[in-house]
């Protein structure tokens, strides 16, 4: 949707402005494509969040740069959540899904997960009572909620944090939150670029490759077969640890997903209301499994 009027928000840019896009606009989040003439660059992609998605600079600073992330570039900041970005242009995973584009989504979490997280990103590592207290908000806000889930999440915080205390003493890793194809961006002339960093943080677990699949399977066009065994070669780990690795990972994204849903999103996002289900059945099945 291409606009007359830019977003008064915007930074100071190299060039004259002479025209924006508005490629996504939600009641926490924003994203322009900014067209400049004058510039070394012809377009630039700006982004602007609130709440809890304000603190994407921190994390390419913390995370991204030092650790050399396939992402785009950061070229400057704003007020608080405003961000702008290096415009690759391309098409995401979601709108091209193919095999090849999975494989090399894997290959790259694989890389990502190669380096240990900067000892300056301390601040932010999730910890096993950071998801316990999580676990307890998700719970309080839902019964609000929906007062007939009452008690749906006792099995699965017990199941999440008995599993996290076993991770306890494991190296600490970038985790990204949301790696799923509309955040994977194919590169012109090969590769995938990971976008969106605004909720990554430090833990060892194993969410971004449940999130991965998961998502791929329930879209259902590119088969996912393979896609663990694939990442286990390229990350050297013991085949036969992942699919448990996939469960607590799969528990950790649940649980913060349904937390997000139900503390914001059911405001801000009326219809992540029709979530809510299938996230506490996800969880509880994951719980039950050994």
């Amino acid at each position: 949707m291409t606009e007359t009027s830019m977003p008064g928000w915007l930074p100071e840019l190299e060039g004259t402005i002479v025209g924006g896009e508005l490629l996504r606009r939600w009641q926490l989040s924003e994203v322009w494509r900014i067209r400049l003439d004058g510039a070394a660059r012809t377009s630039v992609i700006a982004k602007r969040g609130v709440g809890e998605l304000t603190g994407e600079a921190r994390r390419y600073r913390e995370l991204v740069v030092p650790l050399g992330i396939e992402a785009p570039e950061l070229l400057a900041e704003g007020v608080p959540g405003v961000i702008v970005l290096e415009d690759l242009g391309g098409d995401n995973l979601e709108e091209q899904p193919t095999r090849a584009g999975y494989e090399e989504a894997v290959r790259v979490l694989a890389r990502m997960r190669a380096a240990m997280a900067p000892a300056a990103a301390a601040g932010l590592r999730r910890s096993t009572a950071d998801y316990a207290d999580l676990a307890e908000r998700a719970d309080k806000a839902m019964t609000e909620l929906r007062p007939d889930l009452a008690g749906a999440l006792d099995e699965p915080a017990r199941a999440l944090i008995g599993r996290l205390e076993r991770l306890e003493g494991e190296p600490a890793r970038v985790v990204h939150g949301d790696f799923v194809a509309k955040n994977l961006l194919h590169r012109p002339g090969g590769g995938i670029v990971t976008l969106d960093w605004s909720d990554a943080y430090v833990h060892s677990h194993l969410g971004d490759l449940y999130t991965l699949l998961r998502e791929g399977r329930k879209q259902g066009v590119v088969s996912m077969d393979g896609l663990p065994e694939l990442f286990a070669q390229e990350s050297g780990t013991d085949v036969r640890t992942v699919p448990d690795q996939l469960v607590t990972g799969g528990l950790c994204w649940t649980m913060s997903a349904l937390r997000w849903v139900v503390e914001i999103g059911a405001d801000a996002v009326p219809i992540s209301r029709t979530w809510i289900d299938e996230l506490v059945s996800e969880l509880r099945e994951l719980a039950r499994t050994r």
